[in-house]
């Protein structure tokens, strides 16, 4: 485990416990926890770190996360007229099991890139999925789409699979179940049996008496317990989740750009909720804030230049220099992996990209000129 030093940065902890700004100050990671954050030089203890980190002219603040992420459709995110996978049959029976894991290697590395590093899958062959995340660093929670039109797809099978395979095995996946419209009883119980988060699809919203049950796109009303994406973002409300789902940019800053602009919420809420509130939701327990004892879930800015310099000292500018200022991701960690830096991704990197090329052109390519 690496003992690292961030020290002279900017840092938006959204924690209850830090200042919400540290203007100037330093960040001490160890086996993977922050174990001090404050204003000012580092305490003697935090001097020799094995990785320093300078955070001059740069902006820290906890990494971005997705609470709910498609990756079968992501080469299709351009020209995809219906985001529902029970709609896009076709093309997803084209794809296989290895298919799917370089989807979502893709997916992970423009993710990465725009400084995320933990979301929510609800997809097929997320066994795979999960092969993906474990070789790059990425924290996933996986959820088999139950009684949402896939069931070519075995969801059950997929959902015994991630739980003998991966549940409780790896620290980067999280299992969990979906399932659209009202749950059955059968998949409450099954939830409730394994201590899951049950995330509900497209159904109406009601306020659940088990805090594990989620809610994606109600179809009316809304909670705490709530993600909204695509179409409803523009109903978004603090302290519900953001999700990317599928979008032209696998960017959470781009989500909550539409949001602040749709809904004239606060920048400040809406980064909290795609950074500290969106990983409590997902169940991911200890990551968020910048906080002594959280997971270290570290995302740093460049300011040195433009577009990121000068970088505003107070904090309603700041907000908004991060919602609309194009600020350079440079630096990606979670636990003591570094997945981003000096804005190159360190886990997947250009042999992926060419494997996964060569595999999926024909497939996307036949299904690009349908959507023409």
């Amino acid at each position: 485990m690496v003992k690292i030093l961030i020290n002279n940065a900017s840092i938006l902890t959204f924690s209850t416990e830090e200042k919400l700004l540290i203007k100037e100050g330093y960040i001490f990671s160890s086996e993977g926890r922050v174990n001090g954050v404050g204003e000012g030089e580092p305490p003697e203890e935090f001097s020799y770190p094995e990785l320093l980190i300078s955070g001059k002219d740069r902006l820290v603040l906890p990494a971005f996360s997705s609470a709910y992420t498609i990756a079968s459709l992501y080469p299709l995110r351009y020209v995809v007229k219906d985001p529902d996978l029970s709609k896009n049959l076709d093309y997803l029976r084209k794809l296989s099991r290895t298919d799917m894991y370089f989807l979502a290697a893709m997916t992970m590395i423009e993710m990465i890139s725009k400084g995320i590093t933990n979301a929510l899958f609800i997809d097929i062959y997320l066994d795979e999925v999960a092969r993906a995340a474990h070789d790059s660093g990425f924290n996933v929670v996986l959820a088999p789409p139950i009684n949402c039109g896939l069931e070519e797809f075995e969801p059950e099978n997929e959902f015994k699979m991630l739980i003998n395979r991966w549940h409780e095995k790896v620290d980067e996946v999280k299992v969990a179940l979906a399932t659209c419209g009202k749950p059955t009883d059968e998949v409450l119980e099954t939830a409730k049996a394994y201590g899951l988060k049950l995330f509900v699809l497209n159904a109406p919203y009601v306020d659940p008496s088990e805090p594990n049950v989620v809610y994606i796109n109600p179809t009316n009303g809304s909670g705490n317990n709530v993600i909204r994406w695509g179409s409803q973002l523009s109903m978004w409300k603090p302290n519900e989740g953001l999700g990317i789902g599928v979008r032209p940019s696998y960017s959470m800053i781009d989500v909550s750009r539409e949001v602040v602009y749709k809904t004239g919420k606060h920048p400040i809420d809406v980064i909290y909720a795609a950074t500290a509130r969106n990983p409590s939701i997902l169940g991911f327990k200890s990551l968020g804030p910048i906080e002594n004892n959280y997971i270290t879930n570290i995302l740093m800015f460049n300011t040195s230049e433009p577009p990121g310099w000068p970088l505003p000292t107070e904090i309603n500018s700041l907000t908004k220099a991060i919602v609309e200022g194009e600020l350079r991701v440079e630096t990606l960690i979670i636990n003591d992996e570094i997945l981003l830096d000096n804005a190159e991704t360190l886990t997947l990197g250009l042999e992926v990209i060419s494997k996964a090329k060569k595999r999926l052109s024909p497939i996307i390519q036949e299904y690009l000129r349908s959507y023409s």
